[in-house]
């Protein structure tokens, strides 16, 4: 079984934890991770314990690989297309994953990864798509016109398809993105029609659907009647990591030098209080933050958590660049209450500890606030991050104040008052206590063995 998948560490740890789970189901099956290189040492310790192989996608082993995905994606939604340079790059990237799924029963991809539908019809075997969030992006406007033009009859034949067949639903929720240019050329290059089943004779019947798990959680998003039904709401896909001691975590600030978090959590133990945590994932390496004044962010961010008299851990990288913008916010400003954890800690350790969770509104860090029952605040910049900022509003677990170019330090403290309500907290923790037993790795490994049960 190869699992494939490409994007950011928020992106391919859901789909290594079903990796995982598939593996410890069938513990005498062979077991591949496909991604890129670069994630390779960051979850080394999990795979060799698991008995999981790792297979690069491509040659880079930096950072650039992920980085790319994300912004390609922007392109794709917005119908912006690709230049031939980036075409090009992504039909290399896409060989490497034909190379790493090579010897495949079964493979499993995740949204950013579409080649590895291809690649089961090259290699002739099952698939199912896997996505750690929910698509709430539509096609480029101009996209059902031009399949109508192009293609008139299968149109029709996917509008009038019966309940278990590829639909049209399908193609306009997620496969339509296996009609883009670079898909085509690459399938040209290995010798598969270049158009998703437009090789069908007028009395050929349609195929099944291909299966396509979400992990998220239906006690969260209600399956609206219009998905497709292919689509599963399987609950949320946590990698189980090992609750390594925090003891030697170092908090930092420039004033105070720095201590353990233990010593520093020790000083809200008078006041009842707990610290607020701010982290913004994978935003910063995805390029996020260069249109963004990052001192006047975090000035924002500080000046909100002085009104309210409110302290918070900022959780970094060691080579961030927003921690050059918190040591100047440190040296500039009297009354710093931001301090700084630059040590890689699990979310489901270090939210527990916290107040409330400050955030860019990734589906999983969503999920995880949830889970851990903490009111959160989302900062979204962009993709689905606006929809889970407005869904956490909604569920009443929290505050969505906006892109944090426009955000005011008001907006920000007034946020952090109705987090930290008692309706607020008694809401977010109702739903820590729902999404605790909910096993959402083991559905989707049935899911997936069910699927693959001729195998």
């Amino acid at each position: 079984m190869v699992f494939l998948c490409k994007g950011t560490r928020g992106d391919v740890a859901p789909i290594l934890a079903l990796a995982v789970g598939f593996k410890q189901s069938n513990p005498t099956d062979s077991c591949t991770l496909a991604t890129h290189a670069s994630h390779r040492l960051k979850f080394d310790s999990i795979l060799r314990k698991h008995g999981i192989d790792f297979v690069a996608v491509d040659e880079l082993g930096t950072e650039n690989g992920p980085r790319n995905i994300e912004k390609l994606e922007l392109q794709v939604c917005s119908g912006r297309g690709f230049s031939k340079s980036q075409q090009q790059d992504r039909i290399i990237e896409m060989h490497g994953s034909l190379k790493a799924c090579r010897g495949a029963d079964a493979i499993v991809f995740n949204l950013f990864a579409c080649e590895g539908w291809f690649i089961a019809k090259y290699f002739d075997v099952p698939c199912v798509a896997a996505s750690p969030f929910a698509v709430t992006r539509t096609p480029p406007v101009t996209f059902e016109s031009k399949f109508v033009d192009a293609y008139p009859d299968l149109y029709q034949r996917l509008r009038d398809s019966p309940r278990g067949r590829v639909s049209y639903g399908d193609i306009d929720h997620w496969m339509w993105r296996l009609y883009l240019d670079d898909f085509g050329e690459f399938c040209d290059s290995i010798g598969l029609p270049v158009c998703p089943y437009a090789e069908l004779r007028p009395d050929d019947p349609l195929p099944p659907s291909t299966t396509l798990l979400y992990g998220i959680s239906p006690r969260v998003i209600e399956k609206p009647q219009y998905w497709p039904s292919s689509v599963i709401l399987c609950g949320y896909w946590f990698l189980d990591v090992p609750a390594d001691p925090i003891d030697d975590i170092r908090v930092y600030h420039p004033a105070s030098g720095s201590s353990t978090l233990p010593d520093y959590l020790a000083q809200f133990k008078e006041s009842g209080d707990r610290p607020v945590y701010i982290g913004f994932g994978s935003m910063e390496e995805l390029g996020f933050f260069s249109s963004i004044d990052c001192v006047e962010l975090l000035s924002t961010l500080n000046e909100g958590l002085v009104q309210c008299r409110k302290k918070a851990i900022l959780h970094l990288s060691p080579n961030s660049n927003l921690l050059k913008s918190w040591e100047m916010l440190c040296k500039n400003f009297e009354n710093c209450n931001i301090h700084c954890i630059m040590e890689y800690v699990p979310h489901s350790q270090l939210f527990p500890l916290c107040e409330t969770v400050v955030h860019h509104g990734g589906s999983g860090t969503v999920g995880m606030a949830l889970k851990c029952g903490i009111p959160q605040i989302v900062c979204p910049f962009m993709f689905d991050q606006s929809y889970w900022g407005d869904k956490v509003a909604w569920m009443g677990v929290g505050e969505s104040v906006g892109h944090p170019r426009s955000l005011k330090a008001e907006a920000f403290a007034s946020a952090l008052v109705n987090a930290a309500s008692d309706d607020t907290r008694g809401m977010a923790a109702s739903y820590g206590k729902m999404l605790m037993g909910e096993k959402g790795v083991e559905f989707a490994v049935q899911q997936i063995m069910e699927e693959f049960s001729t195998l």
